[in-house]
């Protein structure tokens, strides 16, 4: 039986599917790709697999961006002693490939919390494989392909899936990097590229540079800052309408010991902190089911003179998973389709402040009325509204 607790919420549905006769079944959610069905470019992929490497000569497994964990589980049932090991920096899909491992009876997995290829360690793969993320964006995609020979074994092989717009940019970088494409296959609206390590080695580079476009300066009030910025997180290049509404909300107010930041983007709204209320704030908690948010958080933080000590990380699938006593919680919430955060989000804050704590939150001002519907044990504090967003300061009551 699989243990679901809380995340059951997040299941959409459950679906059936069959490979190499074997039938497995997965859940899928509505807060990840594919919330429906089994892909068509994981079908494409697991296909071309089944058709072109040997399984049972497969001792290693690398799935990376792994989702739900559809293909490494495939692969996986198709062969029990291939040792898989699944990577993905979104905590939430990691939650379902375990739940997905149980599902299908399989004996605990390992899941990394991990940027593409990051937490490797050198290890090398018989297998990779990837439905490669076509919204990583070019320097993203070429950074993961010319990592994936360095971890494959002498005779091991990668096969990865791209939609077809993109297919050029893989078939250009897998060329200059010297590997060999063993089999380049059209599908419906994907690509397929099976290939190894060839000649030409990779040239090493930090696992974070990729991600990053650039230092920019943000405007807060009459003060102007610097931060780097990754990819694929919001407000690269200006700041939301949500974290403005924050800002204004937070201006005239004392923060101080230990603070818990859910959901903290490229890290504008901690840096902010910082600057405006120093040495007062004893310990930073950067959390969010984002890897590459908190990464880009802790960066900034630390470029703006937070000593790493007073910075922790959590990569979790939900802010109710969070553990620790906090004096103060900034909470930019996940709406989650089907996920009844109105009744749990409140009542599992309250449980993280320490007496007299405070939290602050920000959201769309529907949810917002919803969710304060529901303040039991909290007091109201300041609340403001601005462009559909609505930002409150609650107090713990006692």
């Amino acid at each position: 039986m699989t243990e679901l607790g809380f995340l059951e919420n997040f299941v959409h549905k459950q679906v059936d599917f069959k490979f190499a006769g074997e039938r497995l079944q997965f859940y899928l959610s509505q807060s990840l790709f594919s919330s429906f069905d089994i892909d068509d470019g994981t079908r494409l992929l697991l296909k071309s697999i089944a058709n072109q490497v040997k399984l049972d000569e497969v001792n290693t497994l690398l799935d990376i961006g792994c989702g739900v964990g559809a293909i490494g589980i495939c692969l996986k049932k198709a062969n029990p002693k291939i040792e898989a090991v699944f990577q993905d920096r979104n905590a939430l899909a990691l939650a379902f490939t375990r739940l997905n491992a149980q599902l299908n009876q399989l004996e605990p997995v390992t899941v990394q919390s991990s940027l593409a290829l990051d937490e490797s360690d050198g290890k090398q793969y018989d297998l990779i494989v990837s439905n490669l993320p076509g919204k990583a964006g070019p320097p993203v995609l070429k950074a993961i392909l010319s990592r994936i020979p360095d971890h494959l074994s002498e005779t091991g092989v990668a096969a990865v899936v791209i939609v077809k717009p993109l297919a050029q940019l893989v078939e250009e970088t897998l060329t200059e990097n010297g590997s060999e494409i063993l089999l380049q296959e059209d599908g419906k609206g994907y690509v397929i590229f099976h290939f190894r390590h060839g000649e030409t080695p990779h040239e090493p580079e930090g696992a974070l540079d990729p991600y990053l476009r650039g230092s920019f300066p943000f405007k807060f009030g009459k003060s102007t800052m610097d931060l780097i910025t990754a990819f694929n997180v919001p407000e690269f290049d200006t700041l939301g309408f949500h974290t403005n509404l924050a800002i204004n909300l937070i201006k005239n107010k004392q923060v101080q010991g230990k603070v818990l930041l859910w959901n903290p983007g490229q890290g504008h709204f901690p840096v902010y902190l910082a600057h405006k209320f120093g040495k007062a704030i004893t310990q930073y908690t950067v959390a969010s089911r984002d890897l590459l948010s908190t990464t880009v958080t802790q960066l900034n933080l630390t470029a703006h003179g937070v000593p790493q000590e007073q910075i922790r990380s959590a990569h979790l699938p939900h802010v109710l998973e969070v553990e620790g006593l906090f004096d103060f919680i900034v909470l930019f919430p996940d709406i989650d389709p089907g996920v009844p955060w109105e009744q749990a989000l409140l009542q599992g804050c309250h449980q993280l402040l320490a007496p007299k704590g405070r939290l602050l939150v920000t959201a769309k001002s529907a949810f917002m009325f919803r969710l304060l519907q529901r303040h039991r044990g909290f007091g109201m504090g300041t609340d403001k509204k601005r462009h559909g967003f609505r930002s409150a300061i609650l107090k713990k009551a006692g």
